[in-house]
């Protein structure tokens, strides 16, 4: 609804959308103007394809990070709220009635011209209030501002988490015939220890699946907060300078207060159960693997795939070099046509690797992708201090610790499986079941930093 100060000025200046005046406005595609946190709310939910409000023309989404106070607030000829309406109760001095044009920064109340040359008032700071209004109308955009990053963000972060507790069963259960798939290796006197291990890892996943669903409502209801106190944000902006000096510090000492308590993405991590004597049966069948200087295959589309869910959109223009050492992979020099063989790699306490066994062929070939197939991968990740397993074909998240020092290999060529191995704990990291090898495997080593 309108204010009764945007009913008498021109419509040049009128916010098609609050029939109000413009709040940081902003010109869309077709050269409709509207104030940019109307745009904001009403754009919101919008699908991918927005229109104008007024001619219902395209316009894509603005990117409110670079419009959100990027013009000044627009006043009618320069004037305030208070010089467009006839003096009420609270702009009249009882004293001496006349208009209080002035704001005692001492005591924060609003003055006339001879109450600021009183004896209480004549040694203290005073400002029109024009100007003192200005000033806060100016927070207020930024606290918009803010509100409205934390709220995209917290939106991303809904996403982010329901994607992850969507496929959060589905993992489960992947892991459990993983698990069971182990077991029948060793000895019948670990079938005690086999059925603690899945009840916990039951139980542990059900606990873990519950947090998550809390963590998508927590960050689902501050989602709803965070409109909320951004409409209140904008209404407060909206009004005349004597009712918004009212109870702006109030509304924006909520406002800073809210967004210290911005719920994040839970990360999900299920513990590491060690498997009793997996690690003594492995070694019976250790090699140990030499490299092959000779094969110059980088496989540069794949240590960029790699690099990509490293790096953010910011870090992607980053100069990246193929030729670098650190960027490029080794191969192993044997090949594997048959039996059991198990070895070992050193990634310290790297965040960033990539190791297992790929088809002979495509130590010639420079084309190979995290979705490629015929490549049997393990991948650990590093982003922002936080650590992420993968393994591919099919590209497959595993939410669990990040293993340090050995990795493990194990290959069962007659079995059509390969494992994963956590050294240190003696755990499964993960494992490829029921594959089909009617060719050479080469192991496929790639180390960043350590």
């Amino acid at each position: 609804m309108a204010s009764a100060s945007a009913q008498c000025l021109p419509t040049e200046i009128i916010c098609s959308i609050c029939k109000d005046t413009f709040t940081d406005p902003a010109t869309i595609r077709c050269g409709h103007r509207f104030c940019t946190p109307c745009l904001c709310l009403l754009w919101e939910d919008a699908p991918t394809v927005t229109c104008c409000p007024v001619c219902k023309a395209a316009s894509p989404k603005m990117d409110l990070k670079s419009t959100i106070l990027a013009k000044k607030h627009i006043r009618s000829t320069g004037n305030s709220v208070i010089c467009q309406l006839p003096g009420s109760a609270k702009q009249m001095c009882r004293t001496h009635q006349v208009i209080k044009l002035y704001f005692c920064e001492a005591d924060k109340s609003l003055l006339c011209l001879f109450c600021s040359r009183s004896t209480g008032h004549a040694t203290h700071e005073h400002y029109s209030v024009m100007q003192v209004a200005e000033h806060y109308r100016e927070h207020l955009l930024m606290q918009m501002k803010s509100i409205w990053k934390k709220k995209q963000e917290n939106q991303r972060n809904i996403k982010k988490v329901t994607n992850t507790f969507r496929a959060w069963e589905g993992f489960i259960n992947l892991r459990l015939v993983m698990i069971r798939a182990e077991y029948p290796k060793v000895c019948q006197y670990l079938q005690e220890e086999k059925q603690k291990h899945l009840e916990m890892l039951a139980i542990e996943g059900t606990v873990i699946f519950q947090r998550l669903n809390r963590n998508v409502a927590r960050m689902i209801h501050m989602g709803k907060l965070l409109r909320k106190t951004y409409e209140e944000l904008k209404e407060m902006c909206l009004k005349a300078d004597v009712d918004m000096l009212q109870g702006v510090e109030d509304t924006m000492k909520r406002s800073q207060l809210m967004q210290l308590y911005i719920p994040q993405p839970l990360d999900p991590q299920l513990s590491t159960w060690t498997i009793t004597g997996m690690l003594e049966r492995l070694n019976s069948f250790r090699v140990y693997i030499t490299l092959d200087g000779k094969i110059r295959n980088g496989c540069v589309p794949l240590i960029e795939a790699l690099r990509r869910l490293q790096c953010g959109p910011v870090d992607r223009d980053v100069p990246w070099d193929a030729a670098c050492p650190e960027n490029t992979p080794t191969w192993g020099a044997q090949t594997f046509t048959a039996g059991k063989h198990y070895w070992e790699v050193d990634v310290g306490n790297s965040g960033d690797w990539v190791i297992g066994l790929c088809k002979e062929s495509w130590t010639s070939r420079n084309d190979m992708l995290l979705n490629s197939e015929d490549i049997f991968l393990l991948l650990c990740v590093s982003k922002d201090g936080h650590f992420s397993l993968f393994s591919t074909f099919p590209f497959l998240p595993h939410y669990i610790q990040r293993p340090q020092g050995y990795i493990g290999v194990f290959l069962d060529y007659e079995c059509g499986m390969i494992s994963f191995i956590n050294v240190a704990r003696g755990s499964l990291i993960c494992n490829f079941l029921s594959r089909s090898f009617s060719f050479p495997l080469r192991p496929f080593i790639w180390c960043g930093p350590k």
